[in-house]
This record gives structure tokens, sequence and C-alpha cells, in this order.
């Protein structure tokens, strides 16, 4: 009998284990749209710093990075995006590559883990 509740629980621990929140959808068409920057760590840079970061993943593929605020020039940056799938799917485009996490009905695609930073889409 205690073999078999240990084995109950074992099995529930592993299960809990192996579950994932929300999943990553595999259509890049689902990464389309207009991403804002996002950080946890305000005192790292001023929040002006940011104020016009924006990425935009049009459908078709190709994308538009602007980033700048009041204390930084503006810059844009054009090119193309693509969806890597594998066992950490992520978004690259031409100079870059961007983890993806779900977080709720928020996507990110993470610049920084270590320093929390990311883009954000809310659908």
């Amino acid at each position: 009998m205690r073999a078999r509740v240990l084995l109950v629980l074992l099995g529930a621990c592993l299960l809990s284990g192996c579950r994932t929140s929300d999943a990553i959808p595999s259509n890049p068409r689902a990464f389309a749209g207009v991403y804002s920057y996002r950080s946890v760590d305000t005192s790292a840079d001023k929040p002006t710093d940011h104020e016009l970061d924006r990425l935009t993943l049009q459908p078709g593929g190709r994308y538009v990075l602007v980033r700048g605020g009041s204390t930084k020039a503006r810059s844009e940056e054009v090119g193309e995006w693509r969806l890597f799938g594998g066992d950490r799917p992520s978004i690259g485009l031409g100079h870059a590559g961007y983890p993806i996490q779900m977080a709720g009905h928020e996507v990110r695609l993470l610049i920084n883990e270590d320093l929390g930073e990311w883009w954000a889409k809310t659908s």
C-alpha cells in the first residue's frame, strides 16, 4: 500500500514538472504585431532611453525595429524575420535571435534574461 502511494506521488510530481503553462504557437503569423520594450530593472536605464523603442513583425516576414528616446537618437532598422523551432523556439531577426516566452496573453521575445529585458506584445 505504501509503495502505491509513493508511486502515485512520484507520478504526480513528474507530470506537474513536465507541464508547460503556455504553449508556444508553431505558426509564424501568430507572432506578427507590434512589440514594445519592457524591463524589470528600471534603475539600469532611464525609461526615456526606450520611449520610442518598437519592434514590428509583419506577417510577410519583414520587421521594422525603431529605437531611441528623448535621451537617445532615433534609429530604424528594417529586415527579414523568421521563426526558429526546436527545444527553445525563437524569433530570428537579421541581426539577433530572441527566445520566445508566453506569459498569459503576452508574447515575450527575450532580449536579456539576466537583466529582465524583453519585447512584449499583448494579444
